[in-house]
């Protein structure tokens, strides 16, 4: 008689990674239906179909599953976001995420969809590619990617950098391939008369240029258009921050950061949040959302941990202090280098 197999493992690990595209799916569906803005009090599912003109018993069965992953409530019959997520799924929000979510699937998910086929053959010259030339693109890209500053980075990185004993001297900064300024924005809003620049290329600062004046910032921020590897970015600055864009110079590190240091007063300091890989390039997860583009680009932009302090400390910064961030998009390295004064 055969025996009958038994195991000591667990495969529910494997079961919840299976059943993960479902959670994303949904939760993607809810934001396209706008649904979560039809949830911000208790509502019975009959409402909610007829305000997204949708089918009602559908929607029932849609809003259990929704309470079901966790991102609604129910109560007597009633359906209602869950208050630690509403803000977040609410269109008219300030702190919404959907359209950075969105962004996400598909910068990310989408590229992934011929995974089988990249891992057996590799790049192919008819593989769709993210036209990174593209100022339309770009500009979209940035004001989206503003809700992850305004989801919590930035207040979580004003009070790091606030909390450093230089920041009351700062009077001037320079957001470093800045995009969206949100950081500047942040910063400067943490600090009684610190001024600041936003340098990126034209189409990006465009849309910096908007988030000021949202936020009534014209006096106390500015915006210089250029490419920071080959362009003068300014100097007199004491306080530069460049945050998730020093991938684009990482084949030539030391030329950008000797500029950095050129363009800081004596004593400035300079902060870099980026990508730090460790565990031999298999963590932090963040990076897999780049899985996609470095397999179909046949390119990796990504940096070691350390590789960043380091290139600072051979262009002759006095000093170097680096820490692990938890963003809510996951760990980040920041390391802080000071200039002699």
């Amino acid at each position: 008689m055969k025996k009958l197999p038994s195991t000591e493992n667990s495969y529910a690990p494997l079961h919840e990674m299976a059943m993960a595209p479902i959670r994303s799916r949904m939760l993607m569906a809810g934001i396209e239906m706008g649904i979560f803005d039809e949830l911000t009090g208790f509502r019975p599912a009959g409402e909610i179909a007829e305000a997204i003109d949708a089918h009602k018993d559908n929607t029932e069965r849609f809003l259990n599953a929704l309470v079901t992953i966790g991102l609604v409530d129910k109560k007597n019959g009633l359906y209602r976001n869950r208050p630690a997520f509403s803000e977040f799924l609410v269109r008219r929000s300030p702190t919404y995420l959907g359209e950075l979510l969105q962004m996400i699937e598909h910068m990310c998910l989408e590229p992934l969809d011929g995974l089988v086929g990249l891992v057996k053959d590799g790049p192919s010259s008819t593989t769709g590619q993210n036209d990174f030339a593209s100022a339309e693109l770009w500009a979209r890209a940035t004001r989206y990617s503003a809700a992850w500053v305004t989801g919590g980075a930035g207040s979580l990185m004003a009070g790091i950098v606030g909390e450093l004993p230089e920041f009351k001297g700062f009077r001037r900064l320079l957001d470093l391939g800045g995009g969206h300024g949100m950081f500047a924005l942040y910063f400067v809003d943490a600090h009684p008369s610190m001024t600041g620049v936003i340098f990126d290329r034209s189409a990006v600062v465009a849309v910096a240029e908007e988030f000021i004046r949202e936020y009534g910032m014209q006096e106390r921020l500015s915006v210089l258009a250029g490419d920071y590897l080959t362009d003068d970015i300014g100097e007199n600055y004491d306080f530069i921050w460049a945050c998730s864009t020093l991938n684009f110079a990482r084949h030539d590190l030391d030329a950008l950061f000797a500029k950095v240091k050129r363009a800081l007063n004596p004593g400035g300091v300079f902060a870099a949040l980026q990508d730090g890989m460790t565990h031999d390039q298999t963590r932090p997860a963040v990076m897999l959302g780049h899985l996609g583009d470095s397999m179909r680009e046949d390119r990796d932009l990504s940096f070691e941990q350390g590789q960043i302090g380091d290139a600072m400390l051979r262009c002759g910064f006095r000093s170097v202090r680096s820490r692990t961030v938890r963003t809510p998009m996951g760990e980040l390295d920041l390391d802080i280098a000071r200039k002699d004064r």
